[in-house]
């Protein structure tokens, strides 16, 4: 009596401190979720991780272009493409605002900001979500404690998996029964002649483990998946539950969705599909039950099978749980900014493009600038005055506006585009083309997007730098010239005066310029209307070191061609 009483208390007692424990993670959870909210993100990643969370991007752009849906703007699968995404260093972007716990999360946010919106309505909807999570502090952390339990998987694309896992091919489970059944009569033989069983029964063990292990590794990293989407279904039904308000409809997609995924558990108990191991006398019992009679192997394809047929709530599911913790990463975003708002965008109308105190989100103690312009834009200026991060600071300001409806500004307007940008361009070594080739190509594709219903706005940094300047100016000024014809409105960096003269009327002129000292330099950064007029480049060779007859002698030559248009050695 005193062993079972003692036995008993033991079990009590590893009860009490399992959920102990459960609930000071849980606490511990919560103040993290506390302290992250608004804060700048620690989160190293390397190229493996960036590479991990664009794969539902790309697996939702394949399904797009091989159904040809449409987006909101009528705009067959139009997303922002790789040159852009990498001229803006979008990924580094992406970091700052990912405030996500889980993959699902992640993974949608990733594809929210490679896919603009092009209405106005579904804007205004998003916004107001954000706000929501912004406002409802109580239920935005409950709902976030569903989501950091959801988690992440380690290593692999949710996406690739779960949607791979839908659409693999059916294998019939016969083969699996065949040798369970074998194994099973062979073991019942033992009972009856042992002598004549016996080696009957280690060579059916020896082939049910050895077809096991052949074939585990063919569908086990399914198995991560397989617990990741009940976890998913699971933490549905509790946001679902959760959600009132702008997230309420979401909440109740997902909620919905995920009713269907419940009749899996039964068959997903006999796979081993959370990661890690307890050492469980259980799991261990269960080890040898999977190798022995394949009970995981046939289990995975009844779920299979099961899940092939309910990919379209996965999709819904993935979707509405990917939205809501995509926008409190948004929320969570603009309580960490120095400065910000909702864009203004508009559907119809003028092109322009206004924004007031614009700054870059990846600069630490930015200067703001301020345009507003109905107008293309071309800015001259010398290196490093600020051109170049001008660009970026206005394109991802109209991409955040269509994406999360965010700018960093007091305040921003413009109509719906398409964004394209050709910056921060290399030469392709493996493709064996120019730097010129690969400039030119980047601009046909811009200008293949020209003239369409919906508006392009564009970012060009050193039209055509690839070449000589006779033919570059010839060139980039009969190119910038025809965008604003056809419907783009463009932002274009250059070095050469000479296109502010041949494009006045068609674009407006801005400039930075630098500040020099007898000792040094200073670069405000400050965008100035008008175009540059000092020519600072020979002067900061001298603050460089370099020789005075050199510097005397470039300064004349250069002065003789402003006289005369000729170069004289």
């Amino acid at each position: 009596m005193k062993i079972v009483l003692i036995v008993f208390l033991v079990l009590a007692g590893l009860v009490v401190y399992s959920q102990f424990q459960k609930r000071k993670q849980r606490r511990q959870m919560l103040q993290k979720i506390r302290e992250d909210w608004g804060q700048p993100v620690n989160r190293e990643y390397t190229w493996e991780d960036y590479d991990r969370v664009s794969h539902y991007y790309y697996w939702k752009q394949e399904q797009e272009k091989a159904a040809g849906e449409k987006t909101e703007a009528g705009q067959e699968g139009f997303s922002v493409d790789d040159i852009t995404w990498n001229d803006l260093n979008m990924d580094q972007i992406f970091r700052e605002i990912n405030r996500t716990y889980s993959s699902v999360g992640e993974e949608f946010l990733y594809d929210m900001l490679r896919r603009p919106l092009f209405c106005r309505e579904e804007a205004e909807r998003r916004n107001r979500l954000i706000c929501y999570f912004q406002q409802e502090t109580e239920q935005r952390e409950q709902i976030q404690m569903k989501y950091s339990q959801m988690g992440r998987v380690r290593r692999i694309a949710l996406a690739d998996y779960i949607f791979r896992f839908a659409r693999l091919e059916p294998e019939s489970p016969l083969r699996h029964w065949l040798q369970a059944a074998a194994l099973a009569a062979a073991a019942a033989g033992l009972l009856i002649e042992p002598s004549m069983f016996v080696l009957v029964l280690i060579v059916v063990v020896g082939i049910n483990i050895s077809t096991y292990y052949r074939m585990k590794p063919m569908v086990e990293p399914y198995f991560v998946c397989i617990g990741y989407l009940l976890a998913m279904a699971d933490g549905a039904g509790e946001i679902g539950k959760l959600c009132a308000g702008e997230a309420k409809t979401y909440g109740a997609q997902a909620g919905e969705a995920a009713k269907a995924f419940h009749k899996i558990r039964k068959y997903a108990r006999l796979i081993q599909y959370k990661e890690g191991y307890s050492g469980s006398l259980l799991d261990l019992l269960m080890d040898y039950a999977r190798m022995l009679f394949h009970v995981d192997l046939i289990a995975f394809e009844a779920v299979r099978s099961y899940v092939a047929a309910h990919e379209a709530q996965i999709v819904t599911l993935f979707d509405s749980l990917g939205m809501l913790e995509a926008c409190i990463a948004a929320a969570s975003y603009r309580e960490s900014l120095e400065a910000w708002t909702a864009p203004e965008l508009y559907e119809t109308g003028p092109l322009r493009y206004t924004g007031k105190n614009l700054y870059h989100p990846l600069i630490s103690d930015p200067v703001k600038n301020s345009i507003d312009e109905s107008h293309s834009v071309l800015i001259t200026g010398s290196n490093a005055s600020g051109k170049s991060t001008f660009l970026k600071t206005a394109a991802v300001n109209a991409l955040l506006a269509q994406t999360i409806v965010t700018c960093l500004a007091d305040s921003w307007q413009g109509r719906f585009c398409k964004i394209y940008s050709s910056m921060a361009l290399r030469d392709d070594i493996q493709g064996a083309e120019s730097y010129y080739i690969v400039e030119i190509r980047a601009l046909k594709r811009i200008l293949d997007q020209a003239g369409g219903q919906t508006p392009v706005l564009c970012f060009v940094d050193e039209v055509l730098r690839g070449t000589n300047t006779v033919e570059r100016i010839a060139a980039s000024s009969q190119i910038l010239k025809s965008l604003p014809r056809r419907n783009v409105f463009c932002f274009a960096a250059t070095h050469d005066i000479e296109l502010t003269h041949l494009l006045e009327g068609t674009y407006h002129n801005y400039h930075f310029e630098e500040e020099i000292g007898e000792e040094d330099i200073c670069f405000p950064y400050r965008l100035i209307p008008g175009r540059a007029v000092s020519r600072n480049a020979i002067r900061l060779l001298g603050l460089m070191g370099y020789d005075s007859r050199i510097i005397r002698e470039a300064e004349e030559m250069a002065e003789h061609f402003v006289k005369t248009g000729e170069w004289r050695l």
